[in-house]
């Protein structure tokens, strides 16, 4: 009987708890095919976002540190976008931007700073990181070679 109560109680209190929401969960952004694409679709996975422009010298020096992060993490755990925010460029230009600063993952648009507003983005690079639920769990402003250390360390506490 005892055991009983208990089960009832957990199943109680599970179904209780509330599933994590915030505003910035349903902006949507286009990708580079013309999808809508909110970081709410990510759920289950660890979202890895990089707000950049192809004006903005910092965020050239910041790819090739996030990029190694995305070699190294594993795709059934991580997802890494990057968040675009020209207003003056075609998405033909902001790919051709992409890859010449050594991006391989795909960049949403953001040209009307819509999610950058939502976040509260601050300056560019930055570097944002959501839980499996869509929780802001790490942000970072500026990314450079010395940071990539610790950042491969915190991606092991991220995945968990």
């Amino acid at each position: 009987m005892k055991k009983v109560l208990l089960i009832l109680l957990i199943l109680v209190t599970q179904s209780c708890r509330k599933e994590f929401t915030a505003p910035y969960l349903y902006v949507e952004l286009k990708d580079w095919n013309g999808k809508e694409r909110k970081i709410l679709d990510y759920k289950g996975k660890v979202l890895i976002l990089d707000f950049w422009a192809s004006w903005c010298e910092p965020c050239r020096k910041a790819a090739p540190v996030i990029e190694l992060l995305h070699e190294k993490s594993n795709p059934d755990n991580f997802v890494f976008l990057g968040v675009n925010t020209d207003h003056e460029l075609t998405v033909e230009e902001i790919k051709k931007v992409s890859s010449e600063f050594g991006m391989k993952y795909d960049s949403l648009l953001d040209s009307d700073l819509k999610l950058a507003t939502a976040l509260a983005v601050e300056g560019q690079p930055a570097l944002f990181v959501f839980d499996r639920t869509g929780k802001t769990i790490y942000h970072q402003y500026g990314v450079n070679a010395e940071d990539a250390h610790d950042l491969l360390k915190k991606m092991s506490d991220w995945e968990k």
